[in-house]
């Protein structure tokens, strides 16, 4: 049996246009698919940052600072964190959310410090509620200063990964953060040291506030 010419062009534009339209499809399927992922991702994250965000709603009056020593003696901290405990009595932080932008406001202080904050989640357990708070301040003293300053300058070592070891500075700016209950805690990680009996962690800075409203 003859094959025209003319049939066998035929089928050939017809088998090119229908990979070209499954191509399309396939395009089409993989760029929804993307823009759905990446929505996902975004709006968990939201979830998780602004569920964290807030349980800090509302004023919390100064409560504590104490230095958490773990494998190591921080006299000098703790004598340092003392003095700086005595300026804090009386000062409370204020949080609010007003047109999905999350606030803060310290009060009771000569130099009120005051801005936006976000929060991100570390550990998933609702007791207590854990993660980290990072504010940036429109006016005034960072928080961060206020409450940890006497530890700026402080070295803490770290391990990278070719056993080099590392000196670097504790950062103040990103605080950790727990809520339980009437409480919340901030708290700054002193690191860790090596000795000749290995790496050692140091503990960690804890200021602690008691909600009153």
């Amino acid at each position: 049996m003859k094959i025209s010419p003319l049939f066998c062009l035929c089928a050939l534009m017809l088998s090119s246009c229908t990979q070209t339209m499954y191509q399309e499809m396939q395009r089409e399927r993989d760029t929804l698919r993307e823009k759905y992922e990446d929505t996902r991702r975004k709006e968990t994250f939201k979830r998780s940052r602004n569920f964290f965000a807030g349980a800090l709603l509302g004023q919390w009056e100064f409560l504590e600072l104490v230095i958490e020593e773990k494998n190591m003696s921080e006299d000098i901290l703790k004598a340092k964190a003392a003095r700086a405990a005595s300026k804090l009595k009386g000062i409370r932080l204020r949080f609010w959310e007003s047109g999905g932008t999350y606030h803060y406001r310290v009060e009771n202080l000569i130099r009120n410090a005051s801005g936006t904050y976000t929060t991100w989640s570390v550990s998933q357990r609702d007791d207590p509620q854990t993660g980290s708070l990072r504010l940036y301040p429109g006016s005034g003293l960072h928080i961060s200063d206020m409450i940890f300053g006497f530890a700026r300058g402080v070295h803490k070592q770290v391990l990278l990964g070719d056993r080099e070891v590392l000196t670097t500075r504790i950062a103040t700016k990103v605080m950790e953060i727990s809520v339980k209950d009437m409480r919340i805690d901030l708290a700054l990680d002193l690191g860790m040291v090596l000795t000749p009996k290995g790496w050692l962690r140091r503990g960690n800075i804890r200021c602690s506030f008691q909600k009153v409203e």
